[in-house]
């Protein structure tokens, strides 16, 4: 008899989750080695883990989403993951129309409006940030460092906020400057290196990169710079690209996160804003070593990345406009 109920319930699991199928769009391709592929492995330690059918779409534009979406729905598939802040509002406009199907959107907040079949996973952008603005104000040696990203949107403000922040609570308001350009592209090389130039006429030796596939252009701008010239990255490890310039990367892990995120939907959770835990080993955090500086800026890093996750030191979520200074 227990030997029925221990079967029965293996049954139970693997058939309730069978029954769900996970639908993920992309904004660009799964080989970038950098947001995208994160997603795509994700999406396929989702498969792993769960036994469940996975199927996703690359290089999907904004206005091509609402399509793509209904689609997979359409052919049966009852979680959508729309991995890319510029989907949200498009998202919950499909979420309205679709209230059995569960869809999971990526901002730093949750929706106006509720609704109980969209789950948000908050990426808090603005943790990493504080720790690379930081680390760029104790490198440069200009007193100038700069921001590149592609469009302006409430993570992207939040990123500035944070940096900025970090930048004043280490007493440097009135000695680093803080410059900032939007290219309009977070994958557009040619406009990532003009950005870059700029920012490197301006006096800029550390740049902190906001971009996806836009960084290929960055890094030549980098390495091509007259004096010497660092930069920091987003997502994954970029220190190949130019290894004698790069400091770190904020790193994400979005397998972490997503299978706590879709075991809640499977076992019949609501929406709900999901945060990316930060801290070492987990969703979060600041690739540590630091590359290309002192033991002693690594080891203050390291302090500052420490103290954010045992909530010694409180970063600002600002998304609504710019902080900075005049």
């Amino acid at each position: 008899m227990k030997k029925f109920i221990i079967i029965a319930a293996v049954l139970l699991v693997t058939f309730g989750f069978s029954a769900w199928k996970i639908a993920a769009i992309f904004p660009g391709v799964i080989n970038d080695r950098d947001y995208n592929q994160l997603g795509y492995q994700a999406l396929m330690d989702l498969k792993k883990e769960f036994g469940v059918k996975v199927a996703y779409s690359q290089k999907v534009a904004v206005p091509d989403a609402a399509r793509v979406m209904e689609e997979y729905i359409n052919s049966g598939f009852n979680i959508i993951w729309a991995h890319g802040g510029q989907y949200v509002r498009i998202t919950l406009e499909v979420a309205k129309k679709y209230p059995d199907v569960r869809f999971i959107i990526e901002d730093e907040a949750p929706p106006k409006e509720y609704l109980p079949n969209v789950f948000t996973l908050g990426r808090e952008y603005h943790l990493g940030f504080y720790v690379l603005g930081a680390l760029a104000t104790m490198v440069t040696k200009t007193g100038h460092i700069g921001f590149i990203s592609g469009l302006e949107l409430p993570f992207t403000y939040g990123e500035i906020n944070a940096i900025y922040q970090a930048i004043k609570d280490l007493g440097m308001k009135d000695i680093v400057k803080l410059h900032y350009i939007y290219t309009g592209d977070f994958n557009d090389p040619l406009k990532a290196r003009q950005a870059a130039e700029t920012l490197i006429s301006k006096g800029c030796d550390v740049l902190i990169s906001g971009l996806n596939l836009g960084n290929f252009g960055l890094f030549e701008a980098v390495k091509k710079a007259k004096r010497k010239v660092y930069f920091t990255a987003t997502y994954t490890d970029k220190s190949k690209s130019a290894p004698d310039n790069f400091l770190a990367a904020d790193l994400f892990n979005f397998s972490y996160s997503m299978k706590k995120l879709v075991r809640d939907i499977m076992n019949g959770e609501k929406g709900k804003y999901f945060s990316m835990e930060w801290g070492e080993g987990k969703a979060r955090y600041t690739e540590i070593p630091v590359k290309n500086v002192s033991l002693y800026i690594n080891e203050k890093v390291k302090e500052i990345a420490k103290d954010i996750e045992l909530g010694k030191i409180t970063v600002k979520k600002e998304l609504r406009h710019l902080l900075i200074e005049k």
